[in-house]
């Protein structure tokens, strides 16, 4: 049975809270072959538009979920080289949207414990 790109979101998203970090990067070919435990008609177009709208980075390795600054800012520059600028920010904001305090430019304080305002 044909399950839905929304459903088939929340699985990923499942199954990527283990695979957090590039360390823990999992090759394209295994994500589609889960994909397909659920619904054996995800070919690899399908699932690129399913995790596009989720906060999975990719690299030469796999997808990942980022678990740092860093590993955003690496996937920026990976996309930049084949997707453009524009592209490339709307991928990185989605992640922002769904981890806000992997940016690295947010105000002291805001989000971490460390220079708490006030406390200088």
């Amino acid at each position: 049975m044909r399950k839905t790109d929304d459903w088939l979101r929340a699985v990923l998203m499942n199954y990527f809270q283990k695979r957090r970090g590039k360390e823990r990067a999992t090759p394209r070919e295994e994500v589609l072959k889960f994909l397909r435990l659920y619904d054996p008609s995800v070919d690899d177009r399908r699932m690129r538009r399913i995790y596009s709208a989720l906060p999975i980075c990719s690299c030469d390795k796999g997808l990942f979920l980022p678990r740092h600054p860093k590993e955003v800012e690496e996937f920026r520059v990976y996309l930049l080289k084949g997707w453009g600028p524009v592209l490339a920010e709307r991928r990185v904001q989605i992640i922002y949207a769904f981890y806000p305090w992997l940016k690295e430019n947010q105000q002291p304080g805001l989000f971490s414990k460390s220079k708490e305002a006030g406390n200088g």
